[in-house]
């Protein structure tokens, strides 16, 4: 009788552990995987913010073959009276006042975004917008939370009177969440920086910052 007992406490006592062992391999599964999404998210990030800044120097250098963005601050005045309440138009933009949009908001404004062909990007799935400002270069000091000096001629070469605040914008259709673990998952990012002209007619100049915007 007693050894039917013991018999009978055993059995419970057995499937305890094994059901305890059972939970214990589930947690760390399900720690591996959340683990493994964190990582996805993270890879993502880094090559979404190394396409941006591919994107930054091509946005500029695509922007400088059209007759659309302005030379001087003539070209500058009548830009403004030809976007009329928009703020941009095929990428390029002459806002009157400074305005320091969010990533939702630049989102809201791609239809007047420049898009980047698809010749350019790394694959189908991902796809690329720019925006790029024409301020005139004693605007520095506004566009960036630190003062920038003013680019410095060399010789008698007369100095660029723009600067630029080029936004660019990345989408990714590969990263779209999947699971409330995984939020927030992006699958878009905007990268913001400025660039200056060494001089008026310099193809070439200098970037002096970025940030990512939230």
């Amino acid at each position: 009788m007693a050894k039917t007992k013991r018999f009978g406490f055993a059995l419970p006592a057995v499937l305890g552990v094994l059901a305890l062992t059972s939970l214990a391999c589930a947690t760390v599964w399900r720690m591996q995987w959340v683990n493994q999404q964190l990582l996805n998210v993270q890879s993502q990030l880094i090559r979404n913010q190394q396409i941006a800044q591919g994107v930054l120097s091509l946005a500029f250098t695509d922007a400088q073959t059209r007759a659309f963005l302005p030379t001087n601050a003539l070209e500058r005045d009548k830009l403004q009276l030809r976007l009329s309440s928009a703020m941009c138009q095929a990428g390029i933009c002459a806002p009157k006042t400074l305005a320091n949009l969010n990533a939702e908001q630049w989102r809201n404004l791609l239809d007047q975004s420049q898009p980047v062909s698809m010749a350019d990007l790394p694959s189908s799935k991902i796809s690329a917008f720019y925006w790029v400002e024409v301020w005139l270069n004693t605007n520095v000091s506004e566009l960036v939370s630190s003062p920038l000096l003013n680019t410095t001629p060399t010789g008698s070469a007369t100095p660029s009177p723009f600067i630029y605040r080029i936004t660019v914008l990345v989408q990714d259709a590969s990263s779209s969440p999947t699971s409330e673990l995984s939020k927030p998952r992006p699958n878009s990012l905007v990268m913001q920086a400025i660039w200056s002209r060494a001089t008026e007619t310099a193809p070439t100049g200098q970037w002096h910052s970025w940030k990512l915007l939230v």
